[in-house]
């Protein structure tokens, strides 16, 4: 690839279990995979650090695009963008809010949200839930959408005053601390519990009981918005994700996406190219510290090896690295060199 160019690297949850690992005794630590990651240690420790705004606007900042404070950021209209979606007009002036099906199991006093893409669901089965939700609102000013089985959609003719926080923040989690706040609150929180005994009694999830598999006994609202102003100013070419929200927001702002895969060295073209390494947020909201570590060893493998030797190569300028911990961290072929700056273990970083 010629050079003349960055490649940024976005790791959310990178740095998901640092408090952990500060705690964790030798004998605790010897039960995990032990961490080889000569390269990504040597980014970490010689690379230059920006403290940056990247914490609060993890998505839409990095991108040049802007929406009002104080809202929700507009996850569900941008990832319309990667959606198979052949008969909605997508380019309306309408309100989306991502409405996705999950399980919640009680837990004393409050409930816990346990799965979404795990509960594995068929399209069929999701576009039988979705109609049945549709037909007994029908009266109200919304229509649901299952583009994808666990991925729904809400479209409103109107915006609502309403944050919410991301399901995947919440897996795992008592919803008690997550529930929707603003002026619309009161009306979503009873049309989740009307949605709620609706699912109970569905033919779906009954027949799913029967075969010992979770049911689809509510939805998680999330990420709702129109469609944010976009700064031409952005700068970057190209993005690389399996991400349906960095997808969406390639498709929205122009670039060309690509899918992530091993051999991605091959899609790297002249330009900045933005990769989304997200695989480790599954292991931290799990709280998978073992599957974790695995990942990560994989990871210094299969990506950042192969982008340290296309550095040091002069085959891209910097290599910029970005997580969701509230810093930017770049590195150069130079900065790599300097051999009197000590290499630290990844365990203790304190970034998170």
């Amino acid at each position: 690839m010629p050079s003349d160019s960055t490649l940024t690297l976005y790791i959310p949850d990178l740095f998901g279990f640092q408090s952990t690992f500060s705690k964790l005794s030798k004998d605790e630590l010897s039960q995990l995979p032990e961490i080889k990651l000569p390269v990504l240690e040597k980014w970490l420790s010689r690379g230059s650090v920006l403290e940056s705004n990247f914490l609060n606007d993890p998505v839409l900042t990095e991108f040049g695009l802007s929406i009002k404070s104080n809202t929700d950021k507009h996850y569900a209209a941008l990832s319309l963008f990667a959606e198979d979606i052949s008969d909605i007009d997508i380019t309306k002036k309408a309100y989306w809010l991502r409405a996705d099906p999950v399980n919640l199991q009680p837990d004393r006093d409050t409930a816990l949200l346990t799965a979404n893409e795990e509960l594995s669901l068929t399209q069929e089965e999701a576009n039988k839930l979705v109609e049945q939700i549709n037909n007994h609102f029908i009266d109200e000013p919304w229509q649901l959408y299952a583009f994808a089985p666990h991925r729904w959609y809400l479209r409103l003719d109107n915006p609502v005053s309403l944050q919410t926080h991301s399901l995947f923040n919440v897996l795992g989690e008592d919803i008690n601390q997550f529930m929707p706040s603003g002026d619309d609150a009161d009306y979503w929180f009873n049309i989740t519990n009307e949605i709620q005994m609706l699912l109970h009694g569905s033919t779906v999830n009954f027949e799913r009981e029967s075969r010992n598999r979770l049911t689809a006994n509510s939805i998680w609202l999330w990420g709702g918005g129109g469609f944010p102003v976009f700064d031409k100013k952005s700068s970057y070419d190209r993005i690389i994700t399996n991400s349906i929200l960095f997808a969406g927001i390639g498709h929205y702002c122009g670039y060309k996406v690509l899918p992530l895969e091993d051999n991605v060295l091959n899609k790297l073209e002249q330009g900045n190219n933005f990769i989304v390494l997200d695989m480790l947020s599954k292991y931290v909201h799990r709280r998978d510290l073992y599957g974790f570590t695995k990942k990560l060893n994989e990871m210094e493998i299969v990506f950042f090896t192969q982008f340290n030797q296309l550095l040091e190569s002069g085959g891209v300028d910097k290599i910029k690295l970005l997580t969701n911990a509230g810093q930017t961290i770049t590195i150069t072929a130079k900065q790599l060199r300097r051999w009197w700056k000590r290499i630290k273990s990844f365990s203790g970083f304190k970034n998170a």
